[in-house]
């Protein structure tokens, strides 16, 4: 069963890469350069923008077409929730397609060929990482036990798995039992290894989850045969049965904690909401020690046992602490301070009332001006941090930041009570304090004529570098520990390493 019942226009097929998109992988695999990496991304943007723009034509017609008709409202909201997902993973694909793409194999494997074998490869992890191409089933289980004499998962009985779930995923078996068959693989192999996917892993080899795809979630009592939804329904690469269905251990640690280990599982069961399920969603742990009705596993093949010398991990990147100020009657301003790990920045609006995003630019530094807004009008935004490499997973209420914007005629307000509306350095003032660059001698003075010092100057330095945490001990003898200029001094004895630095003098006027 379907849960988008009314979803035929949703096109269900992967698209495939165009003639011009394989000659910019084949190039960037041939020669891995800066130059072919960035020229490869932007046609990867340019194609994924044409689906983006696709869907949001395809929302405006859907609008038009159901309008006051029975079932209209029901269509236009599957179709806006399609659209949403696809802005918030918008940098998430990006980043997972650049990922497959630079892998050799990409240009000659064939998804429609995927059922043939029963490992297949994970793009983006290592030429040597392959994936089992369904969860282990109860069946394969009990070759296991038979061969071992391991103990059974504890719904069999008698060592025997229910009747007629033969081909169903196995389910009562911890992380420890799951390395015990990996290791039974490995020894019966001889040649090639086997073990547990990462998380980043797992994801690479499940791809992006089709919004309209078929799965056993929220239909079923419970589990289903691995392939019951293979023919309509597949990972990035041809796999299956990876959303819904059991939880899937990974060996990626979400915690330790009085003797207890937690491990991440991906990829939801026939018992979570549907947004659980999607490749993205981090916030699922078990107990590696125990088994649960709705987790089973999925093995990691390693040819000849070769682990790729860099282990691929996409990280969830930190949120921005952001701020909301009005500038005028029509702009307002947001800024942030820098995101460890972040290229860009992704900028949403969002809208309380109805819950939903739209996505307005892209910005390389640590604050952007919204404009065109109308006056006396409270306005929510969300920035997402963006990488290559890592999920920047933050696009929901919970990180929105609201500005009512300026009346007709107001002025924007200042904080400082010696800084006047019409001072020449007026809006300077403002720009440094809202980017967090000085905070003034007081919560209502900024004391615009007094004397700068080094301190000062190397601390808003260190501030417009994102204020970088320091370790270790200063290097300057007039810089004590705990003064608020003393990770900045460190700060700038590292970024000018070479000079000998002695003093800092931070009390000293600037220039020296």
């Amino acid at each position: 069963m379907n849960m988008y019942e009314n979803s035929d226009f949703i096109e269900k097929e992967q698209p495939e890469l165009s003639e011009e998109t394989k000659e910019l992988i084949s190039r960037y695999q041939q020669d891995p350069s800066e130059e072919n990496y960035f020229n490869l991304r932007e046609k990867v943007i340019e194609d994924y923008n044409a689906v983006v723009e696709r869907k949001e034509e395809k929302l405006n017609e859907l609008k038009a077409e159901t309008a006051g008709k029975p079932g209209g409202d029901e269509i236009v909201a599957e179709m806006q929730d399609l659209v949403q997902d696809i802005y918030i993973t918008y940098w998430d694909r990006i980043n997972s397609s650049m990922l497959r793409f630079s892998n050799p194999r990409l240009l000659k494997w064939r998804v429609a060929s995927a059922a043939r074998y029963e490992y297949i490869p994970v793009m983006g992890a290592g030429e040597t990482i392959y994936v089992k191409r369904t969860p282990v089933t109860n069946g394969e289980y009990a070759q296991y036990i038979e061969a071992t004499g391991a103990a059974a998962p504890s719904n069999w009985k008698n060592g025997t798995y229910p009747a007629g779930e033969r081909d169903f995923p196995v389910n009562f078996v911890s992380y420890e039992d799951a390395l015990g068959y990996c290791a039974w693989l490995t020894e019966r192999d001889g040649t090639n290894t086997y073990r547990l996917p990462s998380e980043s892993e797992w994801e690479l080899a499940a791809g992006h989850m089709p919004k309209d795809a078929d799965f056993n979630c929220g239909v079923n009592d419970g589990r289903t045969p691995v392939d019951e939804y293979s023919d309509v329904t597949r990972g990035a690469h041809g796999a299956v049965d990876f959303w819904g269905n059991v939880w899937e251990w990974t060996s990626t640690v979400r915690s330790e904690e009085s003797g207890v280990t937690t491990l991440g599982v991906k990829g939801g069961s026939w018992a979570s909401v549907r947004t659980d399920c999607r490749t993205e969603y981090r916030d699922e742990g078990r107990d590696a020690s125990r088994g649960y009705e709705d987790v089973g596993f999925r093995v990691i093949q390693v040819l000849d046992g070769r682990e790729p010398e860099q282990e691929v991990d996409m990280t969830t990147l930190t949120a921005p602490i952001v701020t909301a100020s009005a500038l005028s009657s029509n702009s307002i301003r947001l800024s942030w301070q820098s995101v460890e790990g972040a290229v860009e920045y992704q900028i949403f609006e969002y809208d309380q009332e109805t819950g939903l995003v739209r996505r307005l630019d892209r910005a390389s530094n640590t604050s952007y001006t919204v404009t065109g807004l109308a006056a006396g009008t409270a306005y929510s935004y969300i920035v997402q941090p963006l990488s290559y490499t890592s999920i920047g997973d933050n696009v929901s209420a919970e990180y929105s930041v609201t500005a009512v914007t300026l009346t007709d005629g107001a002025e924007y307000p200042m904080q400082f009570t010696d800084v006047a509306q019409d001072a020449w350095y007026a809006d300077a003032v403002r720009y440094v304090k809202e980017k967090g660059l000085m905070s003034g001698t007081s919560e209502t003075s900024f004391s615009p004529d007094a004397v700068t010092s080094r301190g000062m100057i190397v601390t808003i330095l260190w501030r417009m570098d994102g204020s970088p945490a320091q370790t270790g001990a200063s290097s300057f003898s007039d810089v004590a520990d705990g003064q608020y200029y003393s990770d900045a001094a460190m700060w700038a004895a590292m970024r000018t390493a070479g000079l000998p630095p002695m003093t800092l003098s931070p009390g000293n006027r600037w220039p020296p």
